[in-house]
């Protein structure tokens, strides 16, 4: 790992190391597996795989359902210990656990965590095993915009639940009925929100990538931050060409959408939705486009390698194809940078390799692709 001071450029724009023909429709996380092999998920066909790099086969794990060894909707995929796979899955409420033959012989049943609702997509794992989640957050009834959330941390051997810190959510929240007829509530976000990211280190530490200023600060053992140095930021004008591009990119996406009744028969509960937003949803207005990106946005825009690099995907203009990287170390530090294809985009990292999906432009597919992450330019 380079120190501090030290820049590497990472082309990943050459040909892959290796590449599986059978095509996915959203690859939402991988799992390396000795034997040049992988767990893989698919948010778009709700699906698991295992895939064989060396003979190219695509083996489905288990099936969709409810009974024992299956699953409902794999949407994030962690080690476990030794060659273990653990799966979010917040239809079912469960962290599954993947052996590495391909079985779903259990599964983790994490807390409710501090408004009730359970914790079942995590979004990160350390070294120790521990897993780490978002609180689901609580609306402001004034604004309609969403307060903090909280980064949660588990220990499934201890038993342990701990709040690390809170960061703003970013989201906005929609409601429809009266609490005394099961209000409904829609959490959902803007284009291009400005709101801090995070993702879990290896040693237990969080990284929390700010957008204002631009930089990654890092969440101790104790609790306590530490900032790293500001980068430099020229912020990109959201034009037409933009809103155009974002709207085409929703229409090929999918994912889930969270929803929240409270009051009336039962008291309520949480709901998830995995459909395609429909038509409507994805003609977004122009007024709910920010005047200018943030440096990244979304969840998803940090990734954090097994040796604790946190590698952030970076907004560019509709006329820019290639993706781009930073990569900061674990102190916050900018070590180098990683440009990769068009339609392209890191979905996990492997012994000194990087997984990248990329589109197929002529039919929407994505095709998993492996590049040495040594390919300096």
């Amino acid at each position: 790992m380079p120190a501090a001071g030290q820049s590497r450029n990472i082309i990943l724009t050459g040909a892959p190391l290796k590449r599986i023909e059978e095509p996915f429709t959203q690859i939402s996380g991988i799992r390396e597996l000795p034997g040049n092999k992988a767990v893989v998920a698919d948010r778009g066909e709700q699906k698991l795989m295992m895939v064989n790099f060396g003979t190219g086969a695509v083996t489905p794990i288990s099936r969709k359902g409810g009974g024992p060894g299956e699953y409902q909707f794999p949407a994030s995929v962690f080690p476990g210990p030794g060659n273990e796979t653990w799966i979010g899955d917040p239809l079912a409420g469960k962290v599954h656990v993947v052996s590495p033959d391909g079985k779903i012989p259990t599964a983790l049943l994490p807390p409710a965590s501090e408004n009730g609702i359970g914790l079942s997509m995590p979004r990160g794992v350390d070294a120790a095993a521990r897993l780490y989640f978002q609180g689901m957050p609580r609306p402001d009834a004034g604004s309609g915009a969403m307060d903090s959330v909280s980064i949660i941390r588990w220990d499934p051997k201890a038993k342990r639940v701990d709040t690390l810190g809170k960061v703003p959510s970013g989201m906005t929240v929609n409601t429809s009925g009266s609490s005394g007829n099961s209000m409904r509530v829609m959490i959902s976000s803007k284009p291009w929100t400005a709101a801090p990211a995070w993702g879990a280190l290896p040693d237990g530490r969080v990284a929390v990538v700010q957008p204002a200023p631009y930089r990654v600060d890092v969440i101790g053992a104790n609790k306590m931050v530490t900032r790293g140095p500001a980068q430099p930021y020229t912020p990109i004008k959201v034009t037409a060409a933009e809103r155009t591009a974002y709207r085409e990119a929703q229409k090929n996406s999918s994912g889930f959408s969270i929803s929240r009744s409270v009051g009336g028969p039962g008291g309520g509960g949480t709901s998830i939705s995995t459909a395609r937003p429909p038509a409507s949803a994805q003609e977004i207005p122009d007024s709910d486009f920010p005047a200018t990106m943030p440096p990244f946005s979304g969840q998803n825009s940090v990734q954090v390698s097994p040796e604790g690099e946190i590698w952030v995907l970076r907004t560019r203009p509709a006329s820019d194809k290639a993706p781009k990287y930073d990569i900061f170390n674990s102190a916050g530090q900018l070590i180098g940078k990683a440009t990769l294809k068009p339609n392209s985009s890191v979905v996990g990292f492997g012994s000194g390799v990087v997984y990248v999906a990329r589109q197929d432009p002529e039919d929407d597919l994505r095709y998993l692709e492996v590049y040495s992450r040594k390919l300096e330019g």
